[in-house]
C-alpha cells in the first residue's frame, strides 16, 4: 500500500479548501480546534434532513423513522452498516453497545465524572497538561468534598514519568486515573498501554482524553485494555455536536453490577424521553446499554455523519494520516529552530523532536507587542493558527504566573501560539506559513 496520502485529491473533497479571500486560498492550520468537514460527510448530513428527517431511537414506526436507525444502528438484512458499529470497529471496541453517543468530549469526560460512584477519600490522579475539560470536572467534585485530585508532573523532557505513577498508586487511596492522552498544548502522546497495565495492577479504573489521539492515529481499546475513552467526531472531519464515551460494557451497566458502584462502574446522570423501557408514579426501568445514557432527542445527522466521518478517515488510512502530520511538523520544527531557535524568544513547547508531537507545533514568544500575531498571520496571508492559553489555564499559569496574559510592562509580554496540521495540509502551506512569520518579525523588530 502507498503510504503516501493523495493530497490533490484528498483537497477537492473539503469545500472550505475552495474559497478565497483576497484572492487567496485559506491555510487551516487550526485543527486541533476542529477539522475541516469533507464533501462526503455533509452530503450524509444533508440526506438526512432532505429524505428522512424524524426521530430515531425506536420512537416511531414508520419508514422514515426506520430510515435514521438503520444509519445509526444499522441492519443487517438491508446490509446497511450503522455508525455505533462503524465507530465500535475503528476503535476495536468489543461491541456497538460500548458506544455511547456524547456532545463532544467535554459532555462524555462530564458522563463519567457524574456518573462514576466515588467514596469518602478516593483520589482521582490527572497529568499537569490537563484540558479545562479533563481538570475542571474534577476540581468541581473535590470543592464538594466528594473527592481529592492529585496530578502527576511530567518527567524530563516532558514526558510522562512511568516510575512516579507507580509510586503513586501504591501510596495513595487512587481510585481513578484520568489523563489526556495526547495534549493539545504540546501533542505529547503518553504511553497510554503501559500506564494502564500499572494502574489496573493496582485495581484501579483508567479513563483517557482521546480527542487529540483519536483522530490522528489508530486506536485499539482492547488492545490498551483502557475502561473509558471520551473524543469529539468534529476534531476528525465530522460534525459538531457529537462525541463518544466508549466503556467496558461491563462499566456501562451499572445495575448489573450490582448498584453498588465498587467496581467503577458507572450510571447515567440525565434521565428522561429514550433513557426508559417504562414508567410509573413510583419507579422506572432504565433501557438497555448504551440507549439509558442518551437521553432525549438525539443529534441523528450529526451522528450519522460521524459514521461517514469515520469511514472517511479509514479509506484514508490512520498510518497515513500520521506519517504526513509527522512530515509536515518535522519540516515546520527544524526551519523554527534553524531561524529562531538561538534567540532566546522563541521556544517550542513540549518534546523537541516533531515525531513525539504528531501534528501540533506550539510555540512561545517572549518579546514587547508579541501579541495578535495569530490574527495578522490572518490578515495577511488567510493563514489560520491559535493564540493563547489552548483551554489549559492551569499548566499555562503554572509555568508563566497566572497574569502571564496580562503583563503590566513590556518587557513581560508572553504569548503562546499554536499550529496544528492534518492530513489535507501541505508543504507548500507551510512554507507560507514560515515566510509570513518571518516578515511579520521582521517588521516588528525581532530579528
Amino acid at each position: 500500500m502507498n503510504s503516501e496520502i493523495d493530497l490533490e485529491s484528498i483537497r477537492e473533497d473539503f469545500p472550505a479548501l475552495a474559497c478565497r479571500r483576497n484572492g487567496k486560498p485559506p491555510i487551516y492550520f487550526d485543527s486541533a480546534c476542529t477539522t475541516l468537514v469533507p464533501r462526503q460527510v455533509i452530503a450524509a448530513i444533508d440526506q438526512y434532513y432532505a429524505n428522512y428527517p424524524a426521530c430515531g431511537g425506536e420512537r416511531s414506526q414508520h419508514w422514515f423513522a426506520d430510515e435514521v436507525n438503520n444509519r445509526i444502528e444499522g441492519d443487517t438484512d438491508s446490509g446497511i452498516h450503522g455508525s455505533r458499529q462503524m465507530i465500535a470497529e475503528f476503535i476495536n471496541a468489543r461491541s456497538p453497545q460500548e458506544i455511547i453517543f456524547a456532545l463532544n468530549t467535554t459532555h462524555a469526560i462530564n458522563m463519567v465524572a457524574l456518573g462514576f460512584r466515588f467514596q469518602p477519600g478516593d483520589v482521582v490522579l490527572l497529568t499537569d497538561k490537563e484540558h479545562n475539560s479533563g481538570l475542571v470536572p474534577w476540581l468541581r467534585l473535590q470543592n464538594r468534598g466528594l473527592i481529592k485530585v492529585d496530578r502527576l508532573v511530567s518527567g524530563a523532557g516532558e514526558i510522562f514519568d512511568l516510575g512516579e505513577f507507580r509510586k503513586r498508586l501504591e501510596n495513595q487511596r487512587i481510585r481513578l486515573v484520568s489523563m489526556v492522552y495526547t495534549s493539545n498544548l504540546t501533542g505529547y502522546t503518553m504511553p497510554a498501554k503501559e500506564m494502564i497495565k500499572v494502574a489496573h495492577e493496582h485495581g484501579v479504573k483508567v479513563m483517557l482524553d482521546g480527542a487529540q489521539t483519536v483522530p490522528h492515529e489508530a486506536i485499539d481499546v482492547r488492545d490498551l485494555d483502557v475502561d473509558f475513552l471520551a473524543f469529539s467526531i468534529h476534531k476528525m472531519c465530522g460534525p459538531k455536536g457529537v462525541g463518544v464515551l466508549y466503556g467496558k460494557k461491563e462499566l456501562l451497566d451499572y445495575e448489573s453490577a450490582g448498584g453498588g458502584g465498587s467496581d467503577g462502574a458507572i450510571e447515567p446522570v440525565i434521565l428522561g424521553g429514550g433513557t426508559v423501557v417504562d414508567s410509573n408514579y413510583g419507579d422506572y426501568n432504565l433501557a438497555e446499554v448504551p440507549t439509558r445514557f442518551e437521553a432525549g432527542i438525539q443529534n441523528y445527522p450529526g451522528q450519522i455523519g460521524a459514521g461517514a466521518a469515520v469511514q472517511y478517515l479509514q479509506n484514508i488510512g490512520m498510518a497515513r494520516v500520521k506519517a504526513h502530520e509527522i512530515k509536515l511538523n518535522s519540516f515546520l520544527t527544524e526551519q523554527l529552530i534553524n531561524r529562531y531557535g538561538d534567540t532566546g524568544w522563541f521556544r517550542i513547547l513540549g518534546p523537541q523532536a516533531a515525531a513525539e508531537r504528531g501534528g501540533i507545533l506550539s510555540f512561545a514568544l517572549r518579546r514587547p507587542n508579541c501579541f495578535g500575531i495569530s490574527r495578522e498571520l490572518s490578515e495577511r496571508s488567510n493563514i489560520m493558527i491559535r493564540g493563547g492559553a489552548f483551554c489549559v489555564h492551569s499548566y499555562l499559569n503554572h509555568e508563566f504566573g497566572a497574569d502571564w496574559l496580562k503583563p503590566g510592562l513590556p518587557t513581560d509580554h508572553l504569548m503562546t501560539y499554536r499550529v496544528s496540521l492534518y492530513f489535507y495540509n501541505t508543504m507548500e502551506e507551510c512554507s507560507v506559513f514560515l515566510d509570513t512569520l518571518n516578515t511579520i518579525f521582521e517588521e516588528r523588530g525581532y530579528l
